[in-house]
């Protein structure tokens, strides 16, 4: 079993969204393709979705299935109720809601389920607090704690889905000093800085890290993995007779 530190969504949040019972699973922007490793090694059936072809490229031999695809959420190339759950791991917020939750619904078996899950940090411990305060001087949205809820919920509020839950999951990453300072420097708002103003801003982080850190030890940044689930509802979709649908494997 991973250690449980270093997997991306804690394995407890996995089996929550998923079930114990092998699942045929769409991921959809499935990116570095965290949730459609941790889903797979689980015994999951997983066919992974991207819009980069160089994306699905990349993810490919780390999640061996051959079934991903090269396509967009709101054009799922995939025959009506294919499948068993649809996956969106810090993804729903990118696709318009109004064409994506349609063919979601659409390539869900009757009974299926949308599942969602959002990483946010988690403020209460002590050095998360002060790193949350030193980030929302030049950015007062940083850390905030809700990011992505909103596109559930307003998944939630079509017709196609019912039973909304939600449950939420703490998670220890490790993280070194290059690597908080790194996540520092990839905020649009750091970006935005003059040299000097950034310059203070990073040292001030590096100065948190060395006075919390046991070197060689890292800190480790807690997470909440913010999850969601909901069952198909399709009675207001025109639904061919459902069949297996088809497999489009990738030749790579």
């Amino acid at each position: 079993m991973p250690d449980q530190r270093r997997a991306p969504f804690p394995e407890a949040a996995i089996s929550w969204m998923l079930g114990d019972s092998p699942q045929r699973l769409l991921d959809l922007g499935s990116g570095r393709g965290r949730l459609a490793r941790m889903a797979a090694a689980a015994g999951h059936r997983v066919h992974a979705l991207d819009r980069s072809a160089s994306v699905i490229g990349r993810l490919a031999p780390r999640v061996p299935t051959g079934l991903h695809v090269v396509a967009q959420a709101e054009s799922l190339p995939f025959a009506d109720q294919t499948f068993d759950v649809v996956s969106s791991a810090e993804t729903l917020h990118r696709f318009a809601p109004g064409l994506v939750s349609v063919e979601i619904a659409r390539v869900l078996r009757p009974g299926g389920r949308l599942v969602a899950v959002y990483l946010t940090r988690d403020d209460t411990v002590p050095w998360v607090k002060k790193l949350a305060r030193i980030l929302q001087e030049v950015d007062p949205d940083a850390m905030s704690g809700d990011f992505g809820q909103g596109s559930v919920e307003a998944m939630a509020q079509t017709p196609y889905f019912t039973d909304l839950e939600r449950r939420n999951f703490r998670n220890w990453l490790p993280i070194d000093r290059p690597g908080l300072l790194d996540m520092v420097v990839s905020r649009p708002a750091t970006a935005e800085l003059d040299d000097s103003r950034r310059a203070a801003l990073l040292k001030e982080v590096g100065g948190l890290y060395d006075n919390y850190a046991r070197s060689p030890e890292p800190l480790l940044l807690p997470f909440q993995a913010s999850c969601w689930r909901a069952r198909v509802d399709h009675q207001e979709l025109a639904l061919t007779s459902g069949e297996d649908g088809l497999d489009i494997p990738l030749g790579l």
